[in-house]
């Protein structure tokens, strides 16, 4: 609330400024304007009065007639030459020319005394020095008013703050799998068209994700039947076991159940309450093993480990099938070497697999993380996969509040890098 409410403070506090100074402007064009030529010409008439009454006295008894006249007036008078006094070159030139002249800092008024080197010095203006001493005033006003004015902006935001928290609140808990949450406000709201518009959103959204999650286990169970019957009748046909046309058939039917059991995980993970069981690895030894499993499938491979922390925290069983997907996949479209990395640090972990095969253009590698997405080259390579694999990895990282970043690598190739916390939460993934 503090940022809102300094933000339309501040907002505020500008517009009232800018009003304030368009009236000062036209204040000074008219009204200060007016008076300062009627203060000048009454002056002017004052100083030409003072100059007859000087005109039939001796110049040496001027200073002593002045003395008179400044009982008799409302500011003093004095007399002094235009060599003492602190002029500028076009004041000084003014002055000469009979015109009268404004001291502004001292507040006076000079005229010149009958073509002579002395000088009629009127002043401080008692006038004067109320307006200087008013427009500080003004300042002082202006500046209490910019401040009453963040007492009427905090009761007008305070119940509307209130309000956004319910709606921030919602919005968690909608973000953490509890789509039941809504948003209940007075029907006088300001924000009841928001809180609407956000619970119509919440309803679609849980329809959404409860058909999602009802076709596939639909889809899934309605496919696993027949699976299930055609591996029967297979096992009743009088083919031999080692036949080609036999093993074809079971290639292709445990393609299809594998592809089902992909989605089922897709589908699971995709779940924003996804429970996570996070547990504290031996980061040399858990890696290792997963390469060593790489290397009984893919004995040629060239593999290298690199760890530079000892512990590795993740749920294991999540991680090792990312981990997994990403090395059989440096394996399968790569050049031959593999190179596994793990760090730490910052409150992060980071696990890279790079490759030495073609790469990833820079314009695919966002979208080879999205479902049943693969690239050219590789279908090319044996068309294996159904890409759900990098999909899945994306899921896991999610799950684990991380993600996933792929880049050039070293070797040559592609480089796959997921990072996430050192600490997550054990039970839920949270960011869902």
């Amino acid at each position: 609330m503090r940022k809102l409410f300094i933000q339309f403070y501040l907002l505020l506090i500008f517009s009232f400024l800018v009003a304030v100074s368009l009236a000062g402007m036209v204040y000074k064009e008219v009204a200060e304007k007016a008076g300062d030529r009627a203060l000048a010409d009454l002056l002017q008439t004052t100083l030409t009065l003072i100059e007859h009454t000087l005109d039939d006295v001796p110049q040496a008894q001027w200073p002593q007639e002045l003395a008179k006249l400044d009982d008799e007036l409302d500011f003093s008078v004095s007399l002094q030459t235009i060599a003492q006094l602190p002029l500028d070159a076009a004041s000084r030139q003014a002055l000469l020319d009979g015109d009268i002249v404004m001291l502004e800092d001292d507040l006076v008024y000079l005229q010149r005394v009958k073509q002579s080197q002395f000088v009629l010095v009127a002043g401080p203006m008692n006038y004067l020095v109320f307006l200087h001493e008013l427009k500080w005033l003004d300042y002082a006003l202006l500046a209490m008013i910019g401040l009453s004015l963040a007492i009427p902006v905090l009761l007008w935001m305070r119940p509307h703050w209130n309000e956004l928290m319910q709606l921030e609140l919602a919005a968690k808990q909608l973000r953490q799998g509890q789509f039941q949450a809504r948003v209940a406000l007075p029907a006088a709201s300001g924000l009841q068209p928001l809180a609407s518009g956000f619970n119509l959103m919440a309803d679609s959204v849980q329809r959404l994700l409860e058909s999602k999650q009802t076709l596939i286990n639909a889809v899934a169970h309605e496919l696993r039947t027949p699976l299930a019957r055609l591996r029967y009748r297979l096992a009743l046909l009088d083919i031999a076991p080692d036949s080609p046309a036999q093993q074809g058939i079971e290639r292709d039917l445990d393609s299809v159940g594998l592809l089902i059991d992909e989605l089922l995980l897709h589908a699971r993970l995709g779940q924003p309450d996804l429970p996570l069981q996070s547990a504290t690895l031996p980061a040399q030894h858990w890696l290792q093993q997963r390469l060593d499993e790489l290397h009984g499938h893919y004995p040629a491979l060239q593999l290298r480990l690199y760890v530079y922390h000892e512990q590795l925290h993740a749920d294991a069983t999540l991680l090792a099938r990312a981990l997994d997907n990403l090395l059989h996949n440096a394996a399968r479209y790569g050049g031959g070497e593999v190179e596994l990395t793990f760090s730490a640090g910052s409150g992060l972990q980071q696990l890279s697999v790079s490759d030495n095969g073609n790469g990833i253009p820079a314009t695919d590698r966002n979208r080879v993380l999205e479902p049943f997405v693969r690239l050219d080259s590789s279908q090319e390579q044996r068309g294996q996969g159904y890409g759900l694999g990098l999909a899945i990895v994306k899921q896991v990282m999610l799950a684990h509040q991380g993600s996933v970043e792929i880049d050039d690598s070293v070797l040559g190739g592609a480089r796959f890098t997921l990072c996430w916390p050192q600490q997550q939460s054990d039970t839920t993934a949270n960011n869902r």
